[in-house]
Protein backbone atom coordinates (compact mmCIF):
# COMPACT_ATOMS: atom_id res chain seq x y z
CA UNK A 1 0.00 0.00 0.00
CA UNK A 2 1.16 3.30 -1.00
CA UNK A 3 2.34 5.59 1.84
CA UNK A 4 -0.13 7.96 3.36
CA UNK A 5 1.44 11.66 2.25
CA UNK A 6 0.03 13.95 4.71
CA UNK A 7 0.66 16.91 2.19
CA UNK A 8 -2.33 16.10 0.69
CA UNK A 9 -4.67 17.10 3.70
CA UNK A 10 -2.89 20.17 4.86
CA UNK A 11 -6.46 21.81 3.81
CA UNK A 12 -9.05 19.00 3.83
CA UNK A 13 -7.67 16.98 7.09
CA UNK A 14 -11.85 15.85 7.26
CA UNK A 15 -10.57 13.36 4.64
CA UNK A 16 -8.31 11.65 6.81
CA UNK A 17 -11.61 10.17 8.76
CA UNK A 18 -11.94 7.64 5.76
CA UNK A 19 -8.11 6.48 6.45
CA UNK A 20 -7.62 2.82 7.35
CA UNK A 21 -5.85 1.53 10.33
CA UNK A 22 -3.20 0.25 8.05
CA UNK A 23 -2.68 3.49 6.73
CA UNK A 24 -2.99 5.69 9.65
CA UNK A 25 -0.51 3.06 11.09
CA UNK A 26 2.56 4.24 8.49
CA UNK A 27 2.67 7.56 9.49
CA UNK A 28 5.79 8.41 11.85
CA UNK A 29 5.33 10.76 14.53
CA UNK A 30 7.23 13.52 13.44
CA UNK A 31 5.59 13.73 9.77
CA UNK A 32 2.37 13.59 11.63
CA UNK A 33 3.30 16.73 13.49
CA UNK A 34 4.85 18.56 10.55
CA UNK A 35 1.48 17.98 8.99
CA UNK A 36 -0.19 19.12 12.25
CA UNK A 37 1.41 22.05 12.93
CA UNK A 38 0.99 23.54 9.31
CA UNK A 39 -2.37 22.52 8.65
CA UNK A 40 -3.12 23.98 12.40
CA UNK A 41 -1.72 27.38 11.01
CA UNK A 42 -4.08 26.94 7.55
CA UNK A 43 -7.08 26.79 9.87
CA UNK A 44 -5.93 29.57 11.85
CA UNK A 45 -5.77 31.70 9.29
CA UNK A 46 -9.16 30.84 7.24
CA UNK A 47 -11.33 30.66 9.94
CA UNK A 48 -10.05 33.68 11.78
CA UNK A 49 -11.51 35.22 8.59
CA UNK A 50 -14.80 33.78 9.03
CA UNK A 51 -15.28 33.57 12.59
CA UNK A 52 -15.77 37.00 14.77
CA UNK A 53 -14.25 35.32 18.03
CA UNK A 54 -11.07 33.99 16.76
CA UNK A 55 -10.40 37.02 14.93
CA UNK A 56 -10.65 38.97 18.20
CA UNK A 57 -8.46 36.19 19.63
CA UNK A 58 -5.65 36.58 16.69
CA UNK A 59 -6.37 40.41 16.85
CA UNK A 60 -2.89 41.43 14.36
CA UNK A 61 -1.00 38.60 14.29
CA UNK A 62 -0.15 36.44 11.47
CA UNK A 63 -0.95 32.82 11.59
CA UNK A 64 2.04 32.08 10.14
CA UNK A 65 4.45 33.02 13.02
CA UNK A 66 3.06 30.19 14.90
CA UNK A 67 6.71 28.38 14.80
CA UNK A 68 5.10 25.48 17.57
CA UNK A 69 2.23 23.52 18.77
CA UNK A 70 2.21 26.07 21.86
CA UNK A 71 2.01 28.78 19.97
CA UNK A 72 -1.43 27.75 19.21
CA UNK A 73 -2.44 28.51 23.04
CA UNK A 74 -3.46 31.60 22.74
CA UNK A 75 -6.32 30.94 20.48
CA UNK A 76 -8.15 28.37 22.07
CA UNK A 77 -11.22 28.34 23.63
CA UNK A 78 -12.18 28.95 27.24
CA UNK A 79 -13.96 25.89 28.89
CA UNK A 80 -16.81 28.66 29.03
CA UNK A 81 -16.70 30.42 26.05
CA UNK A 82 -19.53 28.68 24.77
CA UNK A 83 -21.49 29.62 27.43
CA UNK A 84 -20.33 33.13 27.96
CA UNK A 85 -23.68 34.87 26.87
CA UNK A 86 -25.03 37.04 29.29
CA UNK A 87 -28.02 34.81 31.46
CA UNK A 88 -30.45 38.23 31.34
CA UNK A 89 -31.08 36.94 27.71
CA UNK A 90 -32.57 34.03 28.92
CA UNK A 91 -34.41 35.22 32.01
CA UNK A 92 -35.66 38.45 29.52
CA UNK A 93 -36.40 36.07 26.39
CA UNK A 94 -34.40 38.30 25.01
CA UNK A 95 -33.18 35.32 22.01
CA UNK A 96 -32.13 38.13 19.04
CA UNK A 97 -29.65 38.82 21.18
CA UNK A 98 -28.82 35.08 22.42
CA UNK A 99 -28.33 34.72 18.41
CA UNK A 100 -25.75 37.71 18.36
CA UNK A 101 -23.82 36.24 20.97
CA UNK A 102 -23.96 32.51 18.84
CA UNK A 103 -23.12 34.27 15.76
CA UNK A 104 -19.29 35.05 17.27
CA UNK A 105 -18.85 31.29 17.16
CA UNK A 106 -19.88 30.22 13.57
CA UNK A 107 -18.30 31.24 10.16
CA UNK A 108 -22.56 31.77 9.30
CA UNK A 109 -24.54 34.91 9.24
CA UNK A 110 -27.28 34.23 11.84
CA UNK A 111 -28.23 38.10 11.65
CA UNK A 112 -31.16 37.23 9.26
CA UNK A 113 -32.60 34.35 11.62
CA UNK A 114 -36.19 35.81 12.91
CA UNK A 115 -36.67 35.78 16.65
CA UNK A 116 -39.61 37.95 17.38
CA UNK A 117 -41.93 36.49 20.04
CA UNK A 118 -39.38 33.23 20.51
CA UNK A 119 -40.20 32.13 23.97
CA UNK A 120 -37.81 29.53 25.19
CA UNK A 121 -34.49 27.66 24.55
CA UNK A 122 -35.99 24.97 22.60
CA UNK A 123 -37.97 27.15 20.10
CA UNK A 124 -34.48 29.34 19.80
CA UNK A 125 -32.97 26.33 18.44
CA UNK A 126 -35.70 25.41 16.40
CA UNK A 127 -35.64 28.55 14.51
CA UNK A 128 -31.78 28.93 13.99
CA UNK A 129 -32.12 24.49 12.33
CA UNK A 130 -34.95 25.94 10.18
CA UNK A 131 -34.27 29.43 9.47
CA UNK A 132 -30.70 29.26 8.74
CA UNK A 133 -29.71 24.79 8.73
CA UNK A 134 -27.90 25.48 12.13
CA UNK A 135 -28.12 22.53 15.14
CA UNK A 136 -27.03 23.67 18.06
CA UNK A 137 -25.39 21.30 20.09
CA UNK A 138 -26.08 22.20 23.79
CA UNK A 139 -24.13 20.66 26.53
CA UNK A 140 -25.54 18.41 29.64
CA UNK A 141 -25.41 21.19 31.92
CA UNK A 142 -23.63 19.53 35.37
CA UNK A 143 -22.55 23.00 35.51
CA UNK A 144 -26.14 24.50 35.46
CA UNK A 145 -25.59 26.35 32.23
CA UNK A 146 -26.11 25.33 29.31
CA UNK A 147 -22.83 25.37 26.53
CA UNK A 148 -24.43 26.37 23.08
CA UNK A 149 -22.39 25.05 20.10
CA UNK A 150 -23.67 25.93 16.47
CA UNK A 151 -22.89 23.18 13.78
CA UNK A 152 -23.15 23.80 10.03
CA UNK A 153 -24.91 20.75 7.72
CA UNK A 154 -20.67 20.41 6.70
CA UNK A 155 -19.72 19.61 9.90
CA UNK A 156 -22.86 17.95 11.10
CA UNK A 157 -21.69 15.23 7.97
CA UNK A 158 -18.47 15.04 9.64
CA UNK A 159 -19.57 14.12 13.11
CA UNK A 160 -21.71 11.25 11.28
CA UNK A 161 -19.08 10.67 8.96
CA UNK A 162 -16.04 9.79 11.54
CA UNK A 163 -18.04 7.51 13.55
CA UNK A 164 -18.52 5.34 10.39
CA UNK A 165 -15.32 5.62 9.20
CA UNK A 166 -14.26 4.71 12.51
CA UNK A 167 -16.08 0.96 12.36
CA UNK A 168 -14.70 -0.60 8.53
CA UNK A 169 -16.06 -3.40 9.32
CA UNK A 170 -19.18 -2.24 10.60
CA UNK A 171 -20.31 -0.04 7.82
CA UNK A 172 -19.11 0.31 4.27
CA UNK A 173 -19.06 4.32 3.81
CA UNK A 174 -19.88 3.33 0.01
CA UNK A 175 -23.35 2.19 1.22
CA UNK A 176 -26.17 3.81 2.15
CA UNK A 177 -28.34 1.41 3.52
CA UNK A 178 -26.23 -0.97 5.84
CA UNK A 179 -27.91 -3.86 7.58
CA UNK A 180 -26.55 -2.77 11.22
CA UNK A 181 -29.22 -2.27 14.34
CA UNK A 182 -28.14 0.60 16.16
CA UNK A 183 -29.06 1.12 19.73
CA UNK A 184 -28.56 3.89 22.10
CA UNK A 185 -29.27 4.73 25.87
CA UNK A 186 -29.40 8.52 25.03
CA UNK A 187 -32.93 10.15 24.45
CA UNK A 188 -33.77 9.95 20.85
CA UNK A 189 -34.48 13.30 20.12
CA UNK A 190 -32.90 16.54 21.78
CA UNK A 191 -30.67 18.77 20.65
CA UNK A 192 -27.74 17.09 21.70
CA UNK A 193 -24.56 15.84 19.50
CA UNK A 194 -26.28 12.51 19.46
CA UNK A 195 -29.08 14.03 17.99
CA UNK A 196 -27.06 14.97 14.65
CA UNK A 197 -25.31 11.43 14.51
CA UNK A 198 -28.55 9.35 15.09
CA UNK A 199 -29.95 12.04 12.30
CA UNK A 200 -27.43 11.37 9.86
CA UNK A 201 -26.74 7.86 10.42
CA UNK A 202 -30.60 7.50 9.50
CA UNK A 203 -30.14 9.50 6.64
CA UNK A 204 -26.71 8.71 5.14
CA UNK A 205 -25.38 5.16 6.40
CA UNK A 206 -28.53 2.72 8.37
CA UNK A 207 -30.83 0.53 6.93
CA UNK A 208 -32.89 0.62 10.09
CA UNK A 209 -33.87 3.27 12.48
CA UNK A 210 -32.15 3.91 15.68
CA UNK A 211 -33.43 2.63 18.89
CA UNK A 212 -33.59 4.10 22.27
CA UNK A 213 -35.53 3.44 24.98
CA UNK A 214 -36.16 7.04 25.28
CA UNK A 215 -38.00 8.55 22.22
CA UNK A 216 -39.68 11.86 23.42
CA UNK A 217 -37.99 15.17 23.29
CA UNK A 218 -36.12 16.37 26.01
CA UNK A 219 -35.74 19.59 25.40
CA UNK A 220 -32.68 22.13 26.73
CA UNK A 221 -34.73 23.24 29.84
CA UNK A 222 -35.48 19.72 30.54
CA UNK A 223 -31.92 18.95 30.60
CA UNK A 224 -31.22 22.65 32.85
CA UNK A 225 -33.68 20.76 35.38
CA UNK A 226 -32.92 17.53 35.33
CA UNK A 227 -29.37 19.09 36.18
CA UNK A 228 -30.17 21.02 38.62
CA UNK A 229 -33.11 18.67 40.50
CA UNK A 230 -30.04 15.90 40.55
CA UNK A 231 -27.63 18.51 42.75
CA UNK A 232 -30.59 19.38 44.64
CA UNK A 233 -31.39 16.25 45.77
CA UNK A 234 -27.71 15.78 46.79
CA UNK A 235 -27.30 19.07 48.33
CA UNK A 236 -31.30 18.22 50.32
CA UNK A 237 -32.25 22.13 48.57
CA UNK A 238 -35.33 20.85 46.73
CA UNK A 239 -37.62 23.20 48.28
CA UNK A 240 -35.12 26.44 47.05
CA UNK A 241 -34.21 24.65 43.87
CA UNK A 242 -37.92 24.70 42.94
CA UNK A 243 -38.00 28.54 43.14
CA UNK A 244 -35.72 28.28 39.82
CA UNK A 245 -38.93 29.16 37.25
CA UNK A 246 -37.30 26.74 34.78
CA UNK A 247 -37.07 23.80 37.06
CA UNK A 248 -41.10 24.40 37.94
CA UNK A 249 -41.62 24.40 34.85
CA UNK A 250 -40.08 20.54 34.05
CA UNK A 251 -39.80 19.15 37.45
CA UNK A 252 -43.24 17.30 37.15
CA UNK A 253 -41.92 15.84 33.06
CA UNK A 254 -38.42 15.55 34.61
CA UNK A 255 -40.00 12.61 37.44
CA UNK A 256 -41.79 11.09 35.01
CA UNK A 257 -38.86 10.87 32.82
CA UNK A 258 -36.71 9.17 35.56
CA UNK A 259 -39.79 7.41 37.29
CA UNK A 260 -40.12 5.40 33.96
CA UNK A 261 -36.37 4.90 33.03
CA UNK A 262 -35.91 1.36 34.48
CA UNK A 263 -38.59 0.11 33.06
CA UNK A 264 -37.91 1.27 29.84
CA UNK A 265 -34.62 0.11 29.95
CA UNK A 266 -35.30 -3.40 31.05
CA UNK A 267 -37.98 -3.52 28.22
CA UNK A 268 -35.17 -2.14 26.16
CA UNK A 269 -32.06 -4.77 27.08
CA UNK A 270 -35.40 -7.69 26.58
CA UNK A 271 -36.09 -6.54 23.16
CA UNK A 272 -32.55 -6.43 22.01
CA UNK A 273 -31.83 -10.36 23.77
CA UNK A 274 -35.46 -11.47 22.10
CA UNK A 275 -35.25 -9.82 18.63
CA UNK A 276 -31.41 -9.27 17.37
CA UNK A 277 -29.47 -12.77 18.39
CA UNK A 278 -26.74 -13.06 16.01
CA UNK A 279 -27.08 -9.39 14.30
CA UNK A 280 -24.61 -6.84 13.73
CA UNK A 281 -25.59 -4.06 15.69
CA UNK A 282 -23.95 -0.94 17.44
CA UNK A 283 -24.92 -0.19 21.34
CA UNK A 284 -24.03 3.17 22.63
CA UNK A 285 -24.54 3.13 26.80
CA UNK A 286 -22.55 3.59 29.75
CA UNK A 287 -20.78 1.09 31.46
CA UNK A 288 -23.59 0.38 34.03
CA UNK A 289 -25.83 -0.59 31.26
CA UNK A 290 -23.04 -2.47 29.30
CA UNK A 291 -22.43 -4.62 32.51
CA UNK A 292 -26.79 -4.73 32.64
CA UNK A 293 -26.65 -6.17 29.44
CA UNK A 294 -23.96 -8.69 30.07
CA UNK A 295 -25.91 -9.97 33.84
CA UNK A 296 -28.81 -10.32 31.30
CA UNK A 297 -27.38 -12.81 28.94
CA UNK A 298 -25.37 -14.91 31.21
CA UNK A 299 -28.49 -15.53 33.17
CA UNK A 300 -30.21 -16.70 30.45
CA UNK A 301 -26.79 -18.67 28.82
CA UNK A 302 -26.51 -17.11 26.06
CA UNK A 303 -22.88 -16.65 25.14
CA UNK A 304 -21.46 -15.14 21.16
CA UNK A 305 -24.59 -12.75 21.44
CA UNK A 306 -24.21 -10.91 18.11
CA UNK A 307 -22.15 -10.97 15.04
CA UNK A 308 -18.24 -10.64 15.30
CA UNK A 309 -18.02 -7.48 13.62
CA UNK A 310 -20.66 -6.18 16.38
CA UNK A 311 -19.29 -2.68 17.84
CA UNK A 312 -20.08 -1.77 21.93
CA UNK A 313 -19.29 2.35 22.36
CA UNK A 314 -19.23 2.27 25.93
CA UNK A 315 -18.59 5.78 28.45
CA UNK A 316 -19.47 7.61 31.67
CA UNK A 317 -18.90 6.49 35.37
CA UNK A 318 -20.90 3.95 36.98
CA UNK A 319 -23.48 4.96 39.51
CA UNK A 320 -23.10 4.65 43.05
CA UNK A 321 -23.13 1.20 44.69
CA UNK A 322 -22.56 -0.28 41.28
CA UNK A 323 -19.49 -2.24 41.29
CA UNK A 324 -17.59 -4.04 38.40
CA UNK A 325 -15.63 -6.98 38.22
CA UNK A 326 -12.01 -6.82 37.23
CA UNK A 327 -12.96 -9.09 34.42
CA UNK A 328 -16.06 -7.75 33.58
CA UNK A 329 -14.16 -6.88 30.24
CA UNK A 330 -13.61 -10.31 29.45
CA UNK A 331 -17.16 -11.80 30.68
CA UNK A 332 -19.07 -9.05 28.49
CA UNK A 333 -16.93 -9.92 25.24
CA UNK A 334 -17.74 -13.60 25.99
CA UNK A 335 -21.44 -12.59 26.10
CA UNK A 336 -21.85 -10.63 23.29
CA UNK A 337 -19.51 -12.28 20.66
CA UNK A 338 -17.20 -9.36 19.73
CA UNK A 339 -14.16 -7.79 20.79
CA UNK A 340 -14.55 -4.66 19.79
CA UNK A 341 -15.81 -2.51 23.00
CA UNK A 342 -14.96 1.15 22.33
CA UNK A 343 -14.50 3.87 24.30
CA UNK A 344 -13.11 7.62 23.23
CA UNK A 345 -12.12 11.09 24.69
CA UNK A 346 -13.85 14.15 23.23
CA UNK A 347 -16.78 16.55 23.35
CA UNK A 348 -19.71 18.79 21.78
CA UNK A 349 -17.07 21.27 20.98
CA UNK A 350 -14.88 19.42 18.94
CA UNK A 351 -16.25 17.66 15.63
CA UNK A 352 -14.46 14.30 15.83
CA UNK A 353 -13.34 12.25 18.89
CA UNK A 354 -10.31 13.51 20.01
CA UNK A 355 -8.50 9.97 21.29
CA UNK A 356 -10.23 6.77 21.27
CA UNK A 357 -9.00 3.50 23.04
CA UNK A 358 -6.80 0.57 21.84
CA UNK A 359 -6.75 -2.60 23.10
CA UNK A 360 -4.06 -2.06 25.15
CA UNK A 361 -5.94 0.34 27.11
CA UNK A 362 -4.49 3.63 26.25
CA UNK A 363 -6.16 7.05 24.61
CA UNK A 364 -4.51 7.40 21.13
CA UNK A 365 -4.92 10.79 19.72
CA UNK A 366 -6.56 11.14 16.19
CA UNK A 367 -4.06 12.31 13.45
CA UNK A 368 -6.18 15.60 12.76
CA UNK A 369 -6.17 16.31 17.00
CA UNK A 370 -3.35 18.31 18.15
CA UNK A 371 -3.65 18.05 22.04
CA UNK A 372 -1.85 20.23 24.99
CA UNK A 373 -1.41 19.88 28.64
CA UNK A 374 -1.44 23.26 30.67
CA UNK A 375 -0.38 23.98 34.23
CA UNK A 376 -3.96 25.00 35.69
CA UNK A 377 -2.60 27.49 37.93
CA UNK A 378 -0.46 29.45 35.20
CA UNK A 379 -2.15 28.56 31.70
CA UNK A 380 1.16 27.50 30.12
CA UNK A 381 1.82 25.20 28.30
CA UNK A 382 3.81 21.93 30.09
CA UNK A 383 6.52 20.39 28.50
CA UNK A 384 5.72 18.03 25.17
CA UNK A 385 7.88 15.95 26.42
CA UNK A 386 8.08 12.77 29.10
CA UNK A 387 4.62 12.12 31.04
CA UNK A 388 2.60 14.94 32.14
CA UNK A 389 -0.51 15.67 34.25
CA UNK A 390 -2.75 18.50 33.92
CA UNK A 391 -5.24 20.39 32.06
CA UNK A 392 -6.62 18.84 28.72
CA UNK A 393 -6.75 20.82 25.56
CA UNK A 394 -7.51 19.97 21.92
CA UNK A 395 -6.94 21.72 18.41
CA UNK A 396 -9.45 19.50 16.07
CA UNK A 397 -8.59 19.90 12.28
CA UNK A 398 -11.39 18.92 10.52
CA UNK A 399 -14.77 20.85 11.34
CA UNK A 400 -15.12 22.96 8.27
CA UNK A 401 -17.26 26.07 9.98
CA UNK A 402 -16.67 25.89 13.83
CA UNK A 403 -13.26 26.87 15.21
CA UNK A 404 -12.42 23.45 17.13
CA UNK A 405 -9.46 24.68 19.55
CA UNK A 406 -10.67 24.43 23.41
CA UNK A 407 -9.07 24.21 26.73
CA UNK A 408 -11.04 21.68 28.61
CA UNK A 409 -12.56 21.45 32.51
CA UNK A 410 -10.52 17.62 32.59
CA UNK A 411 -7.61 17.05 33.41
CA UNK A 412 -5.26 13.83 32.53
CA UNK A 413 -1.93 12.15 32.02
CA UNK A 414 0.06 12.01 28.62
CA UNK A 415 2.44 9.72 28.02
CA UNK A 416 4.53 12.31 25.11
CA UNK A 417 7.59 9.49 24.24
CA UNK A 418 5.96 5.81 25.69
CA UNK A 419 5.61 3.42 22.80
CA UNK A 420 2.20 1.77 22.96
CA UNK A 421 2.42 -2.23 23.14
CA UNK A 422 -0.33 -2.16 20.08
CA UNK A 423 2.08 -0.90 17.41
CA UNK A 424 0.67 2.44 16.90
CA UNK A 425 3.27 4.98 17.91
CA UNK A 426 2.82 8.00 15.62
CA UNK A 427 1.57 9.94 18.79
CA UNK A 428 1.59 10.63 22.31
CA UNK A 429 -0.85 8.30 24.47
CA UNK A 430 -3.56 9.97 27.09
CA UNK A 431 -4.69 7.63 30.16
CA UNK A 432 -7.85 6.38 30.18
CA UNK A 433 -8.34 7.63 33.89
CA UNK A 434 -9.63 11.76 33.45
CA UNK A 435 -11.17 13.75 36.02
CA UNK A 436 -12.88 17.12 36.16
CA UNK A 437 -11.03 19.80 37.37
Amino acid sequence: MKKLNLDEYLDSPKNLVFKSEVELRSLEREDVEIFQLEAARRKLARQAKRIPALAKKLGEKDPAACESFDDLIPFLYSDGDYKSYDKSFLKNKQFDKMTAWLNEYTSYDLSSVEMTGCENLSEWCERLYKQANIFICHSSGTSGTLSFVPRSQADRDLIVDSLAGANPDLFDVNERQNDVDFFTMSPRRSFRITQVLYDGLEGKYLKNPVQSPFGSFVSPEMTIAMSKLRKAAENDTLEECLKDPVVASCAADVGRFTNEAPERIRNWIANIKNNYIGKSIYFMGTFDHAWELTQTFQKSGLTGAFSPNSVFAVFGGVKKGTILPGDWRQQFKAAMGTEKIVTAWGMSELAAAAASECPEGMYHFNVYTIPFVIDPRTGKALPRKGTQNGQLAALELVSEDCWGGIVTGDSGTVHWDKACACGLNNGPLLELAIERL
